[in-house]
């Protein structure tokens, strides 16, 4: 069970039981969560960060002694910053490294994904201390500065001064040790060496019509356009979450999937990143809806980002979607069918170059592979090995990500597991585990990984 943040400062010390109740109990009307109170009343933040880092299993941040490169802030309009109480720290590894006063609102995280395109480390701060470093910082930028830090910053830039475990690192992270040990090139594991070509083609269909795979958790919806496109001479499936429409569109392998973005079980960004990442549906459209995500930054990221090849804001009229859906079809039988990225010959040559321990050439080779197909697991997979091999901790975990989310297999999520482990993400790294276990075909690697779950929770 975890405990209470009151109880956890108590237990290691940071604050007296006399301390936390008349903090509790603190006559004047302010609306601030424990921590703030404790640190105006002179509990010292570092200590206060070390708390919440155990509280929410993620490193917490000690802004007082932290230093901000400035630029970290163009992620993050002020007006944002301010609302959702968070912070930009930094860039490092390609990531946004995000100060949060609340650490567990996954909402904030997922749209700051996807209008930046970045993976997002959330780092817990204290609410008061937030405020300020919010105020101190984007007034700095005004000003033309560089950098902000905090008032017990040192002379060199610290990233969020975080604490992983609660205390700060004796010795840095070996993490290339970490990700070799599930990663090496000679381990029999088929998520990683095999090369995936085209799918076989199904037979033909028995309905000549072409077929449309409408997604969207609204029943009237679905049969609003499911009527729509089949009076046009189309035939129709549905589905109603994204975990659906994957198992459907392979085992369908329909002419076009026109996909909601905001679906239960699994996002529909992710369902459209896994459909055009899969060697069977790569080569199939997808038309994204939305009535939440809307403008041209929204419709130009589901295109870059995730695969999407139109992109259609609610409500919309109807003739107009199934003119959409129709052009998208054609637009996709004109074109040549997109090569399995496994077989990519910088893929190849990167993973060689690896292999050889020239890790620094397979970088560069393999993040080209990375930006030319950015749909391409394999190659993302490959980088986050070759990131690793440098040293660029943070990049390897964005890379590991992208190639998980792209295709989940066993050495990839059991590497960002333990990378996420030893940078103090725990959370994140008890969630990987976990898919891991759902990966695993064999009872022991199972039996394993839910031992690694069990210790990660205790």
């Amino acid at each position: 069970m975890v405990p209470r943040i009151g109880e956890l400062l108590v237990r290691r010390g940071v604050a007296t039981a006399a301390q936390v109740e008349a903090a509790l109990h603190d006559p004047r009307d302010r609306p601030l969560p424990l921590a703030s109170r404790l640190l105006e009343a002179g509990v010292d933040e570092g200590a206060l960060a070390a708390a919440l880092a155990e509280r929410f299993g993620m490193p917490g941040v000690d802004l007082s002694r932290t230093t901000i490169d400035l630029d970290a802030l163009e992620a993050v309009p002020r007006t944002v910053a301010e609302q959702d109480l968070i912070l930009p720290l930094s860039l490092e590894g390609g990531r946004i490294h995000l100060a949060m006063a609340r650490p567990l609102d996954d909402r904030v995280v997922a749209e700051l994904r996807f209008v930046t395109g970045r993976e997002v480390s959330v780092y817990a701060a204290i609410r008061s201390a937030l405020d300020r470093a919010i105020e101190g910082a984007y007034e700095a930028r005004a000003r033309g500065e560089r950098s902000w830090r905090g008032a017990n910053a040192g002379p060199l830039p610290e990233l969020g001064a975080a604490f992983p475990d609660g205390e700060a690192a004796d010795e840095p992270l070996d993490v290339v040790e970490v990700l070799e040990a599930d990663l090496l090139p000679d381990e029999p594991d088929a998520g990683v060496r095999i090369e995936v070509g085209a799918p076989e083609p199904l037979p033909p269909r028995a309905d000549a019509r072409p077929l449309a795979l409408v997604v969207d958790d609204e029943p009237e919806i679905r049969q609003l356009v499911q009527r729509t496109l089949e009076s046009r001479g189309w035939a129709v499936e549905l589905a109603g979450d994204g975990e659906e429409a994957l198992a459907r569109a392979d085992a369908l392998l329909p002419d076009v999937v026109l996909l909601d973005a905001m679906l239960p079980r699994l996002h529909g960004f992710e369902a459209c990143r896994r459909l055009r990442s899969s060697p069977r549906t790569r080569n199939v459209p997808v038309v994204m809806m939305t009535a939440i995500y809307r403008g041209w930054r929204f419709a130009e990221d589901a295109r870059e980002n995730y695969g999407a090849v139109d992109y259609v804001e609610k409500p919309f009229r109807l003739d107009d979607l199934a003119r959409r859906v129709a052009a998208a079809r054609e637009a996709s039988a004109s074109r040549p069918l997109a090569p399995a990225p496994e077989a990519d010959a910088r893929v190849a040559r990167g993973r060689a170059l690896l292999d050889e321990g020239r890790a620094v050439e397979a970088a560069a080779l393999l993040a080209d592979a990375a930006h030319a197909d950015p749909l391409g697991a394999e190659a993302h997979l490959q980088l986050g090995r070759a990131l690793a091999a440098t040293g660029d901790a943070f990049g390897a975990m964005t890379a590991l990500e992208r190639a998980v989310e792209l295709r989940p297999n066993l050495p990839g999520l059991r590497a960002l597991a333990r990378l996420y482990e030893e940078k103090g993400f725990r959370r994140n790294a008890a969630g990987t585990l976990e898919r891991a276990v759902a990966a695993a075909s064999e009872a022991q690697e199972r039996a394993a990984l839910r031992e690694d779950l069990l210790r990660l929770l205790a």
